[in-house]
Formats: C-alpha cells, structure tokens, sequence
C-alpha cells in the first residue's frame, strides 16, 4: 500500500493582529509622519510588522502599500490581503470615541487613546 492515509487540512493560517503589532503600526505610521523612513529603527519596525502579520518576502509592505491595486493581474489577490490587514490596523489604531462616565446624559463625548 503506497502513499499516506492522512487527509490534508486546506487551510491557511491567518495572521493574528494584537496589541503589540497595533502599537508597531502605530509606530511605523508616526515614522512615516516625521519623514523619518531612511532610519535603522522604521527599517526594524517594518520588518517586525512583517513578520507579526505572517506576510511572506514577496508581499508588499503593510505600512506603504499602494492605495491603487497593480497593474499585473496575478498580484491583484496579494495587494488585496494586505490592503485588508492594513485597513484592520488602521481600524485598530485610531482613537476611539469614549463617553465620559461623569457626563453621561450630557452627550459630551472625548477622544481616548485605546489602551496600550
């Protein structure tokens, strides 16, 4: 009896965006504000972020992708993950709107920092 009994799992591993890949995000997006791209620790940062989010060497970097999709066709399904990743960042690094517990019933509402 040739060949294994064994029944392939056709399943892909997600990246798992937490925490500390949010707050590097948020670093490297403040790096790219202070025009501060050509530095060891935005370098660092990247390639970390890279790794967090299980991308392989071939996918484009999550903190400078492109707004507009390529122009070859058979990278258009690589953008599009990693476009999704980084509107998932983004959604998880901007400021949330909090409600105060003081002023409830007022409708004052403040800008908080997520914790970190």
């Amino acid at each position: 009896m040739a060949g294994s009994r064994r029944t392939p799992i056709d399943r892909s591993p997600r990246p798992i965006i937490d925490a500390e890949a949010v707050k590097m995000f948020r670093r490297g997006e403040r790096l790219i504000a202070e025009g501060r791209t050509d530095e060891r620790e935005y370098q660092k940062i990247s390639t970390l972020l890279h790794r967090k989010l299980m991308l392989k060497p071939w996918h484009e970097n999550v903190l400078d992708i492109d707004d507009a999709p390529p122009d070859a066709p058979h990278n258009i399904a690589l953008w599009k993950h990693v476009m999704g990743l980084r509107q998932q960042l983004l959604a998880l690094a901007r400021p949330r709107l909090v409600t105060k517990v003081d002023d409830v019933g007022k409708g004052d509402i403040s800008h908080a920092e997520p914790p970190r």
